[in-house]
């Protein structure tokens, strides 16, 4: 075998065979390993960075009872969070979130800063009368702040004393509400910022031996009547992990699509392989060699060298997740360790070996039922069915590789679904392949084609035996689908992020405004440089506590029962503030009077199973408003810069409004003055340049289209791959094809044209399939899960699709043109 083997070792379509598998085997590898470290770093560190066992937050302090219960019973710190405009010395400012300390904190983990002291040094109250803070890194290069500087925060100024290299509870969304700055709780008292209708989260870390989940129990039991939301670390952890599963799922299920795409390649290139050995084949046989002995020593050589590919691409796959994950430390609480990779890469090894197995079976099995008068003539036979030993092997493969599937993927019921969407997905293409090859079949022996010869042959190679139309469409057609979804929802999300979002979003956003400085602001807003147009609406938090007279407390639903604890944001309806659009129901006239309405963003009412019609009952401040809901409304993802989950009528929310969020609409390049301006005037409204946000959304979505196209490409490169194992395993038969045409009088330029032709024709057929099909792929995630319009984006799918067909199969069309072009008898001796 190994001898054998050995000798085979120049021949093309083992390397093909090889690379075929190192290609998929090396994308899962990636993605599970990476999985597996990210995981392994947040169950070791969940503690850290949930801040405690169990976290009780609300709007409000706690009562002098509560708090002196939570001492008795637990180790407690007390944490103090909201966001705010820090100011320097030459009238710069930015958002932050300010967070006050007690001298428990942390109860879990340490706070590392530069230079080496503790928070308590940091923030505590210099000779001179100044309080200290410790600044997130994040600062330096937005504000460039650096230690010993003064800042202002409210009607307060602080020295900043030490940059925050490491904390451990530090928020994964930090980036976007805002870098965390560290205070005193009694610095805060006096900065003016902790006002009656200020928001502010008062949040207490819990520190308990006892079970998370029985102590909740017990704190309930002594405060049944409290409001306050109690968040357990196994909440937090299983929150954590389905988001992870979720992520994980969608990137190795693209990893088992090249596989798959990768397992043609093997199939392909097994046959190629066998079509060298036929000779030897008939050799072994007419010897008197029994079929078993044969075919222990190529299934032999078929697992030896998958499991060398598979070993090769698994642990490169490893290699560079351990290097992705070294990247990412200084963000995410991860410490890579090769440890860890040991159990993905050996499942993919395994995957690797069932995949080859499963593809080179069917073929080797056709193989070896071939007589032994067809191996001696040097031809194959096609036909020849597969003996029952190699189906029900092929058959036990892949129930093999499908357990592994399953358990490889987090989510079992993605993978099943994956499964049987492969399935459906092979019926519809092998629908796909009899229609195109009925059509050929009728169109090559039509009138349409007289004098065409080198058309009506390549025609006719869509339909005959052997053809490739079968693994083109499934591999490059396949990899061109998501090429071209890929394209689509890239180029959509950047023609609204550069054109349509920054020509209606406003220039600034703010928060916080209180209802006394509504005049002061207004005037305030309308001097501004540049000034266009502003809006301002009210922001109420409140609580939806009934739904058709049920208690949702009471709810026999966790996900509901829990809803009763989440606080709403509440406005009224307003133009200029949020972009939305009705999804069901109507919005009520803007004239109305009469009973409250309400109506309520779609994603919360989904999730709560709420219907057009429901009665609902909403608590605010301890008062209870009865309103019908009457419409739910979509907001659109990249214009929405508030998310208010309900509006009301007017005048219902007049007895509880305190604070107001707005806009301001401003010429182009005014943004950081007015900013400025509004932050030096209004230290406590918190004002965000929505240029700024933008920007990041952008850098994430390259990022992220970055990783799509690299996936994107890798399953292109495993599909053309086996393109070049159809052209291999097509080469002797064309070969043999083309001395015949050319023996019999056929010009070598005719046949040259044919092929011409026929890939051509390939093209054509795998770009329509690829735009039809990623582009209803593309068109179903935008509308429904993007919710972005995809008009004028078209022209991306289209061109990726032509241009990505076109070129793989130019080369293999000049390739085999190459082998074509040549005189009569070297065709006949390439032949035998």
């Amino acid at each position: 075998m190994l001898r054998d083997l050995r000798g085979a070792g120049k021949v093309r379509s083992l390397w093909v065979f090889c690379a075929c598998l190192l290609l998929g085997i090396a994308l899962i590898a990636v993605c599970g390993s990476l999985l597996q470290i990210v995981r392994d770093g947040f169950d070791e560190q969940q503690r850290h960075l949930f801040g405690g066992d169990l976290k009780i937050s609300q709007r409000h302090d706690i009562t002098g009872q509560q708090r002196q219960w939570l001492r008795e019973n637990a180790e407690v710190s007390r944490l103090l969070e909201l966001r705010t405009m820090l100011g320097t010395q030459d009238g710069d400012f930015s958002v932050v979130e300010l967070q006050s300390v007690d001298n428990t904190y942390p109860l879990y983990g340490e706070v590392t800063l530069q230079p080496d002291i503790s928070v308590q040094q940091a923030v505590s109250k210099s000779g001179e009368g100044l309080w200290g803070a410790a600044f997130d890194p994040a600062l330096i290069e937005q504000m460039g702040l650096q230690v010993g500087q003064l800042v202002s925060i409210g009607d307060l100024y602080l020295e900043l004393r030490a940059v925050i290299l490491q904390q451990p509870d530090r928020s994964l969304s930090a980036d976007f509400r805002g870098p965390p700055v560290i205070i005193d709780e009694r610095a805060l008292q006096q900065s003016g910022l902790l006002l009656p209708t200020s928001l502010i989260d008062y949040d207490y870390r819990i520190r308990t031996t006892m079970s998370p989940g029985l102590w909740r129990e017990n704190l309930r039991s002594a405060f049944p009547d409290a409001s306050w939301e109690v968040q357990t670390i196994n909440e937090r952890s299983e929150f954590v992990s389905r988001r992870l599963n979720q992520v994980a799922s969608v990137l190795l299920l693209i990893g088992f699509s090249t596989l798959l795409i990768g397992g043609l390649g093997v199939a392909n290139s097994v046959s190629a392989y066998l079509q060298s050995k036929l000779g030897t084949l008939a050799t072994l046989q007419s010897l008197g060699a029994r079929g078993p002995q044969v075919a222990s020593v190529y299934t032999g050589q078929i697992a030896l060298l998958a499991t060398l590919a598979s070993s090769v691409g698994a642990i490169t796959g490893s290699a560079l997740a351990w290097l992705a994950a070294r990247s990412l430390q200084e963000k995410l609480p991860i410490e890579p360790d090769l440890q860890t990779l040991l159990l993905p890469t050996l499942l993919a090894i395994a995957l690797g070996v069932c995949t080859a197995l499963a593809f080179a079976l069917p073929t080797l099995g056709r193989t070896l039922n071939t007589p032994t008068a067809l191996l001696i003539r040097g031809s194959g036979n096609p036909h020849s069915k597969v003996p029952a030993a190699y189906v029900r092997a092929t058959i036990a493969v892949c129930m093999v590789g499908a357990a592994l599937l399953i358990w490889f993927i987090p989510e079992p019921l993605v993978a099943l679904i994956f499964v049987v969407s492969i399935i459906v997905l092979l019926v519809m293409l092998e629908g796909l392949v009899k229609l195109i090859q009925l059509i050929g079949r009728k169109l090559s022996h039509s009138r349409f084609l007289d004098g065409q010869f080198g058309l009506r042959l390549a025609v006719a190679s869509l339909h005959r035996p052997g053809a490739s139309l079968r693994p083109m469409l499934l591999s490059l057609g396949t990899a061109l689908t998501l090429l071209v979804a890929s394209a689509l929802v890239i180029a959509s999300t950047y023609r609204i992020l550069g054109d349509t979002v920054p020509g209606r979003a406003p220039a600034l956003v703010f928060y916080d405004l209180q209802k006394a400085d509504l005049e002061r602001f207004d005037s305030t807003v309308k001097s501004l440089d540049g000034y266009q147009d502003h809006a301002v609406a009210p922001l109420v938090l409140g609580r939806l506590t009934r739904v058709n007279g049920e208690a949702l407390s009471d709810s026999s639903i966790a996900a509901r029962a829990l809803e009763a604890n989440d606080e709403h944001k509440l406005s009224y309806r307003q133009q200029n503030i949020d972009n939305t659009s009705v999804d069901r129901g109507e919005w009520w006239p803007h004239d109305y009077d009469g009973p409250p309405l309400v109506a309520m963003e779609d994603r919360e009412a989904d999730q709560l199973g709420l219907s057009v019609g429901d009665k609902l009952q909403f608590t605010i401040m301890g008062t209870s408003i009865d309103a019908t809901l009457v419409a739910i409304y979509t907001q659109a993802r990249f214009e929405t810069s508030f998310w208010l989950e309900a509006v009301f009528t007017k005048d219902v929310l007049d007895p509880f409004i305190s604070r107001h969020i707005g806009s301001v609409h401003l010429e182009s390049g005014r943004d950081i003055a007015a900013q400025s301006a509004l932050g030096e005037e209004f230290p406590a409204v918190v004002t965000i340049r929505t240029a700024k946000v933008l920007a990041a959304s952008r850098s994430i979505l390259s990022s992220a289209g970055l990783a799509m196209m690299l996936i994107a490409g890798v399953s292109l490169v495993a599909s053309i791959l086996v393109m070049a194992s159809v052209v291999a395993v097509n080469r002797q038969r064309q070969i043999y094809e083309a001395s015949v045409l050319h023996a019999i009088g056929t010009r070598m330029s005719v046949v040259i044209k044919s092929v011409a032709f026929e890939y051509t024709l390939l093209a054509l057929v795998l770009s329509g399939f690829a735009i039809v099909a990623g582009g209803t792929i593309a068109q179903l995630l935008m509308h429904f899960w993007l919710k972005i319009d995809s008009t004028g984006s078209a022209w991306a799918g289209i061109v990726v699709a032509m241009a990505a067909s076109v070129l793989c199969l130019f080369a293999g069309a000049v390739w085999l043109m190459r082998t074509l072009s040549a005189t009569p008898a070297i065709l006949l001796k390439r032949s035998r």
